[in-house]
């Protein structure tokens, strides 16, 4: 997919276009107060203009800058082979942007293909110090919803500031592009001229982008997940601000650039700490200056790095502060220390289960910041990053060790509507506050008090009317601009009652109300095994009609991997008593209750999809099985593990050789391959016939 990138020359951009004169023409034809200001400036001789700046598209056109804006910017003249992600160093200092992007279930967004190749983070780190950057779209890979259910979620599985992702699909990359221009403009022509010698471009204008985000609002607030997100919203983009801090930049205060370089690190060995077929899936995907990153997918209890940073770059020459910062993930699993003596840092991590960041997308991936401060200016973070497999989880014992591995979880999606202004929240409401005798209403009984039914109730009451006038003429297209405009307004009632505190003004508002129901239904361990025949009865009465055969699929699965146990009578019952279940396996029998949930119980209001939580298939192999570990009582090591597949199990030792006798017998080297339904499976390896005599 990558290409050896084109050594860029020595000869500096600026030498080529001139940097000398003041050209006649404008920085922009653009009108608004941000164009005034850079016109103005380089009129005065305060700001550099674009003339040593080229734009390259690589969309073929499908989303153009529009270039007669910026008559000063050179631009590149593509041929049918400059499309798709950039391949090559562009000599010159270039901006550029790509609208281009596949299913989320194929290749995905332009960086997401980067990301997942070691060599294309290695040419990303190439382009960052080189002058060149470029914007491109999420498209599918960073939206809220599940499993393709409104949408997949975070499918990023690294962050790095070698790049602009823009949330959204074609033409969100515009504003990015344009803003970027502008702060490059807005630079001194002394401050331009020797970050483009120093190919220090690209670093400083990250700093300045990620320091003028709306969401930054503190200084704090730059050393936050709101500065550094994998992907930016649009709508939070301050150019006012951009270029009023690239304007004040002067040579002595150019940020400085963080350089990182792993010294020591956690080694993991494939079919010993995580199996897949041999040489197809890394685990280290990234290894550059500006970004480390892993793929937790083994079974040791912590993942440790010795860092250093020895090697920033800092034109300043004033003494660095530095700082590393957790960005996304949960901070308790985190170790950062920084006691190992000057320019290094130690990290250790844990593996944790996915997080719901600001925007409400589901993660899963740990980001921290490294930063340097000089004393006048804060660089741009080298990001390092932990992605954990979403359909897989881990669990650990009170010591800290692994107890547990799955490897085909459930999707933990509720089904719930994934928008806030989704009309189907009104079905929502309804069906969490009508009281009847069924089961759906006996459980609702046991997780809300009678006066929030009462309230769940006169909010559906009071968004009823907008929800039937908007059905009645939905389907009308002689009225599809005044149904618009009801469903615009109804939405915006929606997301305004979802936010209101349903009883206590200091407690839980209707939304998280509603979660907090379907988070206790959905741990009862034993929901199914007390009310198998009602769940049954009420499976075949769905309107879903794959109801039954998903509660069954669940149930096999978990019988499979010896969580379950089917008697003769057809009655299921868990294999260990229930007040003895594991975490992992309380784990899978909530999956059990999430489809219980969303196709038998409120089938008529929860969209989910019942296929185990979805995993590119370019970063793994499904397994159809789970581990769980073995300690020795006395020391406390490792002695191995029992794999539950197919209805039994298999003893393997600490190295993860099979032990057919059981833990005490012989221990046999295996095999992992592919399995005829394209999962990974293992088989012993054939002993070496013993020598003739």
């Amino acid at each position: 997919m990558f290409f050896a990138p084109t050594a860029a020359p020595r000869v500096l951009a600026f030498l080529a276009l001139g940097f000398g004169g003041i050209s006649a023409e404008p920085v922009t034809t653009r009108t608004d107060e941000v164009a005034k200001k850079l016109n103005e400036w380089f009129v005065n001789g305060t700001a550099a203009g674009l003339k040593a700046i080229t734009y390259e598209n690589r969309d073929g056109q499908h989303s153009p800058l529009n270039t007669a804006e910026y008559p000063q910017l050179q631009v590149f003249k593509s041929t049918a082979n400059d499309k798709g992600a950039a391949t090559q160093i562009r000599a010159t200092p270039t901006l550029g942007n790509c609208s281009m992007a596949s299913a989320a279930t194929q290749l995905g967004c332009l960086p997401r293909m980067y990301m997942m190749d070691p060599g294309g983070n290695r040419f990303l780190a190439q382009q960052y110090l080189s002058n060149n950057l470029f914007i491109y779209p999420e498209h599918l890979d960073h939206d809220i919803g599940a499993n393709g259910i409104g949408g997949y979620g975070d499918l990023l599985p690294l962050n790095t500031p070698c790049l602009v992702i823009s949330q959204g699909s074609s033409f969100t990359d515009q504003p990015f592009l344009r803003a970027l221009l502008s702060a490059t403009a807005a630079l001194r022509p002394e401050t331009q001229k020797i970050l483009i010698e120093k190919r220090l471009l690209c670093p400083t204008l990250q700093s300045i982008f990620r320091r003028s985000n709306q969401m930054v609002r503190t200084p704090e607030d730059y050393f936050t997940g709101k500065a550094h997100p994998v992907v930016f919203d649009g709508s939070q983009i301050d150019e006012a601000k951009m270029i009023q801090i690239a304007h004040d930049m002067t040579p002595e205060t150019v940020p400085p650039v963080v350089v990182i370089q792993v010294l020591e690190e956690t080694k993991i060995e494939s079919g010993k700490n995580y199996f897949e077929l041999p040489g197809n899936y890394p685990w280290q995907l990234s290894d550059t200056p500006f970004s480390i990153a892993r793929i937790l997918r083994g079974n040791e209890a912590e993942h440790g790095m010795l860092l250093s940073f020895e090697k920033t770059l800092n034109l300043t020459k004033k003494p660095l502060a530095m700082r590393a910062q957790v960005l996304q993930g949960d901070p308790r699993f985190v170790r950062i220390d920084n006691s190992e003596g000057k320019g290094v840092m130690r990290l250790r991590v844990r593996w944790q289960p996915p997080v719901i960041n600001a925007t409400g997308i589901r993660s899963h991936r740990i980001d921290i910041g490294i930063f340097a401060d000089n004393g006048v200016n804060i660089s741009a973070p080298a990001i390092i990053s932990f992605y954990m497999l979403p359909n897989e989880m881990h669990f650990y014992d009170v010591q800290g060790r692994v107890s547990e591995i799955h490897y085909q979880t459930h999707n933990p999606d509720f089904g719930l509507p994934v928008t806030d202004t989704d009309p189907r929240w009104v079905r929502v409401l309804l069906a969490f506050s009508l009281k009847d005798t069924n089961l759906r209403s006996r459980l609702l009984d046991q997780t809300l008090k009678p006066a929030e039914r009462e309230a769940l109730q006169k909010l559906y009451l009071t968004l009823k009317p907008q929800s039937d006038a908007l059905e009645a003429i939905a389907g009308d297209d002689k009225r599809k601009d005044e149904a618009a405009k009801l469903r615009s307004q109804l939405g915006t009632d929606i997301s305004a009652t979802l936010k209101k505190h349903l009883l206590d003004p200091a407690g839980l508002t209707v939304r998280q109300t509603l979660e907090r129901v379907l988070h206790s239904i959905a741990g009862f361990d034993t929901l199914y095994f007390g009310l198998q025949r009602e769940l049954d009865a009420l499976a075949a009465q769905s309107t879903k009609s794959s109801a039954v055969a998903d509660v069954r699929a669940d149930l096999h699965r978990l019988i499979m991997q010896g969580v379950l146990i089917e008697h003769a009578s057809g009655q299921i019952d868990t294999m260990s008593p229930p007040e003895r279940l594991s975490l992992g396996e309380r784990h899978m029998l909530r999956g059990l209750n999430l489809t219980l949930l969303s196709q038998v119980l409120f089938p008529d209001v929860l969209e989910r999809s019942t296929e185990p939580a979805y995993v590119s298939p370019r970063l793994t192999t499904p397994k159809q099985w789970r581990d769980v570990y073995r300690y020795d009582d006395d020391s406390g090591r490792l002695i191995g593990w029992i794999r539950y597949a197919k209805g039994r199990l298999a003893n393997f030792d600490a190295e993860g050789r099979f032990q057919p006798d059981g833990p005490a017998g012989k221990s046999v080297p295996v095999t992992y391959l592919k399995g005829e339904n394209g999962t990974l499976t293992w088989q012993p390896q054939a002993e070496a016939a013993a020598p003739a005599k």
